[in-house]
């Protein structure tokens, strides 16, 4: 800041020549300023940093002397060695023996920020939500006013920057390997801030907060500790409440509503280990969440089950469905004679914008909270005044006898179903009684079950419900009953698995808690756990939406679609962006180096193979008799093709006489051989799930390379090499913007250059192409035939309504499909591709965003449970999203299958011939399969490029790789809107403490590591 004529003036980068503050700078205009000018402080003054402390909390405790107990350090130690941990919280105050402690301040958050070179401060609660003197309102309010983030509410703003990361820090610190209990106290907390009066998402836990090793502590810590965290919780709720942001009126309620939301998130699946600890009675206690191992393990071998019967029924249509029968009054609905399930943590139930429970107080005591009696039943209904009556105004009557039901189904349930029919499944739910059927479906409907079978059972009927039911489908014939659900029919068994081989399952009637730490329930009694030999037993439907394995260390996913991730339950991770890698131009070369030397290696050992197997190939010839010649080199061509690294599918799809046909005319002359494959359309980032951003990263530049180590293999077996015809797609089968296109291809383009495959590898759209080839004339036909064929695919699904039941639609275009005699126009396979064809295109359209909402956060809420529009828990705005989203997918299917039928009447197939088609999709027989990233079931288009542990290239959905705890690497090739890739934060440094550089670094091991996935 500088004087000029009186007047105190900004200058210095992005100042320009200076912009005026006036006579009398206040910090208020100076902060202003800085957030306009999206400027942050690069270097760091010690001195400054302390005035600044002062002045915004003058009452702050200093961290001058060294703490004694263990617990603490061991705390320090904690946060400066996990990754993870250290994106959300800091320690005040040096550590003894290390450089920090000569340079830092006794209340400087350590480890140090990388976003903030120039340093940052701790800021207590108090002073935090108090008057302070430098600023006309409260500290909370300047910097909520002051937001970078603009186009986001003020309510999101706080929910990410000052209650998540608490939150998040007090899980991750007990889920670490040295499990530790916090007491985050109001004056024992503090939140991180830049010079700017940023919130960088951290929270600072000073000495004065309680710590204790989670081995020892007692029921009385882990209340202390919970509720210390509640009231800090509720304090800054209340200092958010206290000033005018936004909307008025419901104010309170809806502030309240989205902090318990955030509470229901961050305690959802716990490790065992971590709901044991908080198993006991606290202020949060209705918010911890667990999944216990043998459940998690159980469903999923039932899921597996059914995916291995559906794979053999598609190659041999007469092995029956897989089939699960689930007995709806024992394992289904929940009924008010029961304990209701608890489903705060449960994202199937609500949306972000509804309230999680009605009434109450975040601090209130479970046993405390209004309108529920100790059964978990309304305090003005008792049991035995069941009969006759009505819930919800008639949604679900059931006659005289049957107990009421209690407006929900057992946790996971909906999901479970939806799991079981993406498998290739049907669930059969069964019941008996004088229920009425309708009832019982529309019930289903409103608690957001998928469509299921429904068979009633005659009351005259000896057997448990179940039993009948299984025994009927089985006469039948009709199907294969993989897994029932049934207390009484587990329990008569004694045994987890019928003469069979079928899956007999109870659900527990205790209530869904964790287990304590000594075994018994929180009632003090022992829940007998089921052996080997004992009838299997699950307190809920739900598995856990990540894999146990990857709970320490981030892995990847190894899913084909978002329709396997459980969306709504993966964790966001905001301050993944703030501690990106950053990678210099050096460090991006070496990385690309050793992806293209490692590739030319494993080239070089295919090639051996090859030639060690074929000796005859590897010379060039132009006799058209030299069989033995021929037959050697498209022998070896073959082995190639087919080594793991390349192939996708099965060899017997694409044997040696397909090879024979594909190229042997083209070795007997010696010439390049024609390779021919679709691929590199565009990024998938329309909602965010998917990819980071619309160019394309690593995972293209991955696949390029897997191009060249392909012709380098064959050029060592058959010089001429192969020239390669990539067909892109991005505009043909659905219309997007050409900007999209062009910056995508571009991008492409300078790829292929660095990758040394540009003269061999021809990147051109399908239909440019097409018009070269077949002509203008054939072309010009294109638009009528698209015009006729999508009328009259158009007419026959005219009669079908996407967004009533979508499921159920689903299912009854695809019963027409299998009737289909060819009629109106449309070919049976057309119609037979549909019911997939709409559930692809599901997750890669775009999704409306109301104002002031992320688009990630609202994509995970949309796609939480996308074709559920008639439970009650949803709002109206999440239900016209996914209206929206179902019928633009509905739409962008017949476009895609209209496409694809004039595609089969031009020609386009033989565009090339004779060639090697590659097939990156579903693998035919007498085609050859080729996987682009070697073992990834994702193509690298379809998501976000990362390098994983091991330094293999790979592909995985975004919301997965942020839930997982990686993070995003950027580099100049993409610029600073786009991550090159993501990177594990285990293999991330903190810069030197003092320079000006922003962000981590990236591991130099893991850099070197670089390199394809060989299967």
């Amino acid at each position: 800041m500088v004087w000029r004529d009186h007047l105190a003036w900004l200058v210095g980068e992005r100042a320009g020549s200076g912009i005026p503050l006036g006579p009398a700078p206040t910090w208020t205009r100076l902060y202003r300023v800085l957030i306009r000018l999206r400027s942050t402080r690069k270097r760091r003054d010690p001195d400054w940093l302390a005035l600044l402390t002062g002045a915004l909390d003058p009452y702050a405790p200093l961290e001058r002397q060294r703490r004694s107990d263990d617990d603490w350090w061991n705390l320090v130690e904690m946060v400066d060695g996990d990754p993870m941990l250290r994106m959300h919280c800091a320690t005040s105050g040096a550590r003894p023996g290390s450089d920090a402690e000569r340079t830092a301040m006794p209340n400087e958050p350590l480890p140090a920020h990388p976003e903030f070179p120039g340093g940052t401060i701790p800021v207590t609660v108090p002073a935090l939500l108090g008057p302070c003197s430098a600023l006309p309102r409260t500290l909370l309010g300047e910097v909520v006013a002051n937001r970078f983030e603009r186009d986001e509410s003020a309510l999101h703003y706080f929910l990410e920057y000052f209650i998540r990361p608490p939150l998040r820090a007090f899980r991750l610190v007990l889920e670490n390997s040295g499990a530790l209990l916090l007491t985050p106290r109001v004056g024992a907390l503090a939140v991180e801030l830049s010079p700017e009066l940023q919130a960088t998402g951290r929270v600072v836990i000073t000495s004065a907060a309680g710590v204790c090793d989670a081995s020892r502590v007692t029921s009385a810590d882990v209340r202390e500790g919970v509720r210390a965290l509640a009231r800090t919780l509720d304090t800054l709720a209340g200092g958010f409440e206290s000033f005018e942001f936004g909307e008025r009126g419901a104010r309170s309620r809806r502030t309240r509503s989205a902090v318990q939301h955030v509470i229901a998130a961050e305690l959802r699946d716990l490790e065992a280990d971590s709901a044991d600890v908080l198993s006991g009675q606290h202020p949060l206690r209705g918010f911890v969440h667990t999944v216990p191992a043998e459940q998690d393990a159980l469903l999923r071998r039932v899921l597996h089950t059914v995916q291995e019967r559906t794979r053999k029924r598609r190659w041999d249509r007469r092995v029956p469905q897989p089939m699960v029968v689930i007995d709806l009054d024992s394992c289904g609905l929940v009924t008010s004679g029961g304990k209701r399930t608890e489903r705060f943590g449960d994202p199937e139930a609500r949306d972000p914008f509804a309230p999680l429970c009605r009434g109450g107080h975040l601090s209130a005591e479970p046993e405390d909270r209004p309108g529920r009696a100790s059964g978990g039943l309304p305090s003005r209904v008792r049991p035995g005044e069941f009969k006759g009556c009505a819930v919800d105004g008639g949604a679900a009557q059931w006659r005289t006898g049957a107990p009421l039901w209690a407006g929900s189904v057992h946790s996971g349930l909906p999901r479970f179903v939806w799991d079981v029919r993406d498998a290739g499944g049907r669930v059969v739910f069964c019941f008996s009684g004088d229920r009425d059927g309708e009832y019982v479906r529309k019930a289903l409907d409103e608690t957001g079950v998928p469509e299921a079978d429904l068979i009633h059972v005659p009351e005259e009927s000896t057997e448990s419900v179940a039993e009948w039911t299984v025994r009927r489908l089985r006469e039948l014939g009709q199907a294969e009953v993989v897994a029932v659900f049934d207390d009484k029919m587990a329990r008569d068994l004694g045994r987890p698995v019928d003469e069979h081989g079928t899956f007999v399952v109870a659900l527990s009637a205790g209530e869904v808690m964790p287990r304590q730490r000594d075994g018994g329930s929180v009632n003090g009694t022992a829940e007998q756990r089921t052996g080997t030999a004992a009838a299997s037993v699950i307190d809920s439907f739900e598995t856990s939406p990540r894999k146990r394995l990857g709970r320490r260390s981030p892995v990847l996913s190894n899913t084909h679609s978002l329709e396997e991730l459980h969306v709504a339950a993966l964790r966001e991770n905001r301050s993944a962006q703030r501690w990106a890698v950053r990678l210099s131009g050096s460090e991006t070369e070496s990385i690309v180096a050793n992806v293209i030397d490692d590739a030319d290696r494993a080239a070089e050992r295919t090639a051996c193979g090859a030639l060690a197997k074929f000796p005859g190939s590897g010379q060039t010839g132009n006799r058209w008799d030299d069989r033995e010649r021929v037959g050697a080199v498209v022998g070896a061509l073959h082995h190639v093709f087919t080594r793991k690294q390349f192939l996708k599918g099965s060899r017997s799809n694409y044997v040696v006489a397909d090879m024979q046909r594909d190229v042997g005319d083209c070795v007997a002359r010696g010439e390049p051989v024609e390779v021919v494959l679709l691929g590199f359309p565009v990024k998938q980032s329309l909602n965010r799930l998917k990819a980071y951003g619309p160019l394309p990263d690593i995972a293209e530049f991955g696949g390029l390379v897997r191009l060249r180590e392909l012709q380098q293999a064959v050029r060592r077996v058959y010089p001429p090499g192969l020239r390669i015809n990539v067909l892109t797609d991005g505009r043909h089968f659905r219309p997007r913007p050409s900007s999209m296109i062009r910056a995508y291809t571009r991008k492409l383009h300078e790829y292929a250059s660095m990758a040394g495959v540009d003269g061999y590898v021809s990147i051109r759209e399908l239909d440019t192409v097409a018009a070269e080839r077949l002509g203008p004339r054939v072309v010009s036909r294109r638009p009528e035939m698209f015009h006729d064929f999508r009328g009259c695919l158009e007419r026959v699904v005219a009669d079908f309504d996407i967004t009533d039941n979508p499921l159920r639609t689903l299912d009854q275009v695809q019963e027409r499909a299998e009737k289909w005699d060819g009629a109106e126009g449309v070919t049976a396979r057309s119609l037979q591709l549909f019911r997939e064809m709409v559930m692809s295109m599901v997750y890669s359209v775009p999704v409306p965003v109301p104002s002031g909402v992320d688009r990630l956060d609202w994509a995970r809420t949309v796609y939480a449970d996308v074709y559920n529009l008639t439970d009650t828990h949803i709002s109206p705005e999440v239900r016209q999203a996914r209206v929206a989203v179902l019928r633009r997918a509905w739409h962008n299917a017949i476009r895609y299958l209209s496409t694809m039928r004039v595609d089969e009447e031009l020609g386009y197939e033989e565009l090339f011939s004779p060639r090697v088609r590659l097939t990156v999709s579903a693998v035919t027989k007498g085609r050859c399969g080729f996987t682009y990233l070697g073992g990834s079931g994702l193509l690298p288009w379809q998501g976000t490029g990362v390098l994983d542990a091991r330094g293999y290239i790979a592909v995985d959905f975004a919301v997965s790789l942020l839930d997982q705890g990686f993070v995003p690497a950027y580099s100049a090739l993409l610029g600073r809107r786009q991550p090159l890739m993501m990177v594990p934060a285990q293999y991330t440094e903190l810069p030197l403490r003092g320079t000006r550089s922003e962000g981590t670094r990236l591991d130099g091991e893991l850099r070197s590591r670089a390199r394809l996935r060989r299967k």
